[in-house]
């Protein structure tokens, strides 16, 4: 719950440009996969409006690489959070490592799969910057289009199956995952943003 973690690399706007090169490099060949990232890049600009500006560049540089785990090169654990973070850790970005590895309540998933001491290695952020990536993920569907978040766990839900370890994290981590889609809903709406889009 640790706010201000101090990474061994600075994070500037130069960041988000390396970030962008390297989700191409290893997202672009995964077809929706990367869709979906390219949706959720775009959120992260408008959701930009409303942290502070010194972190505006960690939240589209996280965005960018939130999923950079689903990676065949990176896949350690075969939890794309956690293999992610590992990867950004290793290149000194701590704090973009600590929002990947717990975006979208990853955690009750990773205690679910036995990984709990994995993803505990990394520092879990309780911040604006933490709301607003898991509000950019959980509002952009699979091929990056615009959905409401209840419709992103319906189609979680729908493609992995209700017994799946995905769905029922989701089921635990839905208060928690609501509450941040919430806050970055009203944060946008007290800027004139978009907020979230119900259809």
């Amino acid at each position: 719950m640790a706010l201000g973690l101090e990474p061994l690399r600075l994070v500037d706007v130069s960041t988000v440009g390396w970030a962008a090169n390297e989700a191409t490099r290893f997202l672009s060949p995964l077809g929706d996969r990367w869709n979906h990232v390219q949706g959720v890049v775009t959120k992260a600009h408008e959701v930009a409006s409303v942290v502070a500006e010194v972190d505006a560049p960690v939240l589209i540089a996280s965005a960018y690489l939130h999923d950079v785990g689903w990676a065949p090169q990176l896949m350690e654990t075969e939890f794309h959070p956690i293999d992610g973070a590992r990867w950004l850790r290793r290149l000194g970005y701590l704090r973009i490592a600590a929002l990947v590895a717990h975006h979208s309540g990853a955690r009750f998933e990773a205690a679910l799969r036995g990984l709990a001491t994995e993803i505990g290695e990394f520092e879990y952020e309780e911040s604006v910057v933490a709301d607003g990536l898991t509000y950019c993920d959980l509002t952009t569907g699979p091929k990056g289009q615009r959905v409401s978040f209840e419709e992103r766990c319906a189609d979680i839900r729908h493609r992995y199956g209700e017994t799946h370890v995905a769905a029922i994290a989701l089921d635990h981590a839905s208060p928690t995952l609501l509450g941040a889609v919430h806050r970055t809903e009203r944060r946008m709406q007290g800027r004139g943003g978009p907020g979230l889009i119900r259809t």
